[in-house]
């Protein structure tokens, strides 16, 4: 299961308007508190990404749409480049493309040289190795001329487009030691060349990353080769300040967004679990529930998918 994008321990450890240690009961032991929270921590995390319209961590996925001329496959009449709008943003890199006339079954796929292909509209990332503290980029993938044309008229053609889009995200999945220069994570997906928090309660520290390398490496469709996704090792910048075990957290996700969804966990008990409701004769304000709902959806908004 993927790592969801917050923990118990990060939970515990953040102010979100109730005590964690009362969760599921008073009288659960540590053992029953732990599971209870991280059911929590994966059901926020679906929500978020229900919210949004979209997975906030960064995923590799492949579209196929008919062009030219059809709603996400257009070419510039002057200039003949071609441009493609994804269904999920932010683009942060395009794995691969490929082009097929629209009439063959299967595809017989062309694929189009990775240096003519650009993201429009990049992430604004620091150039100091700072990770990313809000939204930008876009959805759109230009195209060089002449791989993508109307010889065939419209919608004559089929367009493969594999691409990452997404804040990197992972968990820790064994022991690191304190100036260990790679971590063994349960996602690689995206991570090669950004920067991200290691939560890790007051071991907390940044990290860049320089590679990341799958155990399994997926495989494209058609002559799209392979993409580093899933399991495997990132290799850092620098060596780590800290030691960290399993379980502890490395992302790139904006903090605001992983604000928003710890306040979309602390909504989801409070609602839920009806023991909590002991704490409103102890300084809960009537209408908090509103007031933490409406904070978590300001914070996501900018994150929403556009499109």
């Amino acid at each position: 299961m993927a790592t969801s994008y917050i923990t118990p321990q990060i939970l515990l450890n953040h102010p979100a308007g109730l005590a964690w240690d009362v969760v599921p009961a008073l009288t659960a032991d540590a053992v029953t508190r732990h599971a209870q929270l991280a059911i929590t921590c994966q059901t926020a995390t679906s929500l978020v990404d229900g919210y949004l319209g979209q997975p906030l961590r960064a995923v590799a996925v492949t579209e196929q749409n008919p062009g030219p001329g059809m709603p996400r496959v257009a070419v510039d009449r002057n200039t003949g480049i071609a441009t493609l709008i994804t269904r999920q943003w932010p683009v942060i890199a395009v794995n691969a493309v490929q082009v097929s006339q629209a009439r063959a079954f299967p595809p017989q796929w062309t694929p189009v040289p990775a240096n003519q292909c650009r993201i429009r509209t990049p992430v604004l990332r620091p150039a100091s190795g700072n990770p990313v503290y809000g939204p930008s980029g876009g959805s759109a993938v230009d195209i060089a001329p002449r791989y993508i044309n109307r010889d065939y008229g419209r919608g004559g053609l089929l367009v493969s487009l594999s691409a990452t889009s997404g804040y990197p995200h992972a968990g820790v999945t064994g022991q690191v030691d304190a100036g260990a220069e790679s971590v063994p994570v349960d996602d690689v997906t995206g991570w090669d060349g950004w920067a991200g928090f290691i939560l890790d309660g007051p071991a907390t520290e940044c990290a860049s990353v320089t590679a990341a390398a799958a155990t399994a490496p997926v495989q494209l469709p058609g002559a799209g080769g392979t993409v580093q996704a899933g399991p495997g090792t990132l290799t850092l910048a620098s060596p780590l300040e800290f030691a960290h075990g399993p379980g502890a957290v490395f992302t790139a996700i904006p903090l605001a967004a992983l604000h928003a969804a710890a306040l979309t966990a602390a909504v989801m008990a409070l609602e839920a679990i009806t023991a909590i409701a002991a704490q409103s004769s102890s300084g809960m304000l009537p209408g908090g529930l509103g007031s933490l709902a409406t904070e978590s959806e300001m914070a996501l908004d900018p994150f929403k998918r556009i499109m």
